[in-house]
């Protein structure tokens, strides 16, 4: 519970803009309530090949971000406390699906960004797919992608509570056939 109280404030996804007139690079990082970084100058950049900037006003992913929390503390709870091992097990998907969903959502946002190129931009490019983990160059620019540290603590959360009560329960003294409550129904 602790890792996904923590991963509440943390990035859900960063990326790095990389260029010859940028040594420092441009950063953004995309957290469940807002967006940092570079932004100005990103959005400024992005004008020139008829990119919409980048705005998250109203997006439902912000409005829900606690509430994925929220579930996943109690599919975390659930997980380990419960004695029937297909709700157990149901939990646990539930929480490694919350990393695979949130990147799934971000490369539809990213894909979103890259298919809304204005046709009458001053520098003309084709729609193109940002890649929501690793590199996408698009002329002189390398976005460099990765997930951010929200959604490493949740997959390891999501292993915590897969593996720990396997290995529980295989400790000695902790026999499952001994107790009828934990059998399989």
């Amino acid at each position: 519970m602790a890792l996904l109280l923590v991963a509440w404030r943390l990035p859900i996804w960063q990326a790095k803009f990389s260029a010859p007139q940028y040594p420092q690079g441009l950063d953004i990082a995309a957290y469940g309530h807002t967006v940092s970084g570079d932004l100005s100058e990103i959005n400024e950049l992005s004008h020139y090949i008829g990119m919409p900037p980048f705005t998250f006003v109203g997006m439902p992913e912000m409005r829900l971000w606690p509430l994925v929390i929220a579930v996943a503390i109690a599919a975390s709870v659930l997980a380990v406390v419960t004695r029937r091992r297909w709700l157990g097990r149901l939990a646990c998907a539930g929480l490694w699906l919350i990393p695979v969903c949130a990147l799934a959502d971000v490369q539809f946002r990213l894909w979103q960004v890259g298919h809304s190129i204005d046709p009458t931009a001053p520098i003309r490019v084709p729609p193109f797919m940002p890649h929501v983990v690793g590199p996408t160059t698009l002329m002189n620019f390398t976005v460099h992608a990765l997930p951010g540290m929200a959604l490493v603590l949740i997959a390891v959360a999501a292993a915590l509570v897969s593996a720990v009560p396997r290995f529980v329960r295989r400790m000695p003294g902790n026999d499952p056939a001994a107790d009828p409550e934990l059998t399989v129904r």
